[in-house]
């Protein structure tokens, strides 16, 4: 019955998040989540979180709250973007992308620390699990975008989710931190 009434109160918050979208204002915490926990439970980016288990980086966010991440999740609609160009995803393989590309990827949407909206700042410069290559932060009025290297400016799409360790920013875009024309179209990654 307890198990029933976090589900509601989890797919309660998903609505207000949308219903808050516009004014970037945080959601409610899921009591008790991980980032990890949070997203496994997230039907609009359950495709990130399966790239994520993949890469083996669902450990990492459901570590302890002592260790805080901040994670650019990329909707289910940007993996079908992806899929476009070349890039399929299933639960248990990754193809069109060789297996450092696609680590680098992963490790690209995922910050050490926790950045809630309001401590995103236009011309501020993340570090990412993704050592070598920084998430830099612009913005255009109200709307806090994200981008890299080679990626074009992703708009944050909703207000942020607090997990116990850690924040989930949705996009609406799978950052790719290497030139687009550099995947490998029939490399794939081992199950």
């Amino acid at each position: 019955m307890r198990r029933l009434l976090l589900v509601f109160l989890f797919l309660l918050t998903l609505a207000s998040v949308q219903a808050q979208a516009q004014t970037l204002k945080p959601v409610p915490p899921v009591q008790g989540k991980t980032v990890g926990q949070t997203l496994a439970m997230m039907g609009i980016a359950s495709r990130f979180y399966s790239a994520l288990k993949l890469a083996k980086l669902d450990s990492i966010l459901n570590s302890t709250p002592k260790v805080q991440y901040t994670v650019f999740a990329p909707t289910n609609d940007a993996f079908d973007r992806l899929e476009e160009k070349g890039v399929k995803l299933t639960s248990s393989s990754v193809k069109g992308i060789d297996p450092h590309q696609f680590d680098l990827m992963m490790k690209f949407h995922v910050v050490p620390g926790r950045y809630t909206t309001e401590a995103l700042k236009a011309g501020q410069s993340l570090r990412t699990l993704n050592t070598v290559l920084n998430i830099k932060i612009t913005a255009q009025g109200p709307k806090i975008f994200v981008s890299g290297l080679n990626t074009a400016p992703v708009e944050l799409r909703n207000a942020y989710i607090l997990c116990n360790n850690g924040v989930i920013h949705l996009i609406d875009d799978v950052m790719i931190p290497f030139s687009r024309n550099q995947l490998k179209p029939n490399a794939e990654l081992p199950k």
